[in-house]
């Protein structure tokens, strides 16, 4: 199906200016992984984590049980939480 559609100069720039960050961003990939998983042994939470980078708790989460990193509280929900545990 071909299509005769080209972008304005203003579509243009801004559909440049995102592709810039989604590369920037897969650039900074690993080494975010790393120095979190590294930061998350030495006792960062995830909170905390979260608050400096705008990622999730949940995406440092499942690095630190990737990681194998100590919980510093039992968990409060969902499956991990401790059976009889009515709070």
């Amino acid at each position: 199906m071909a299509t005769d559609y080209a972008p304005d100069e203003e579509a243009t720039r801004l559909y440049a200016r995102y592709k810039r960050a989604r590369e920037a961003e897969a650039e900074l990939k690993d080494p975010i992984r790393e120095q979190a998983a590294a930061d998350l042994k030495a006792g960062a939470t995830v909170s905390q984590l979260a608050k400096l980078t705008g990622l999730t708790p949940e995406y440092f989460r499942r690095i630190a049980r990737a990681e194998g990193v100590e919980r510093l509280r039992p968990p409060t929900v969902g499956k991990l939480k401790p059976e009889g545990d009515h709070s």
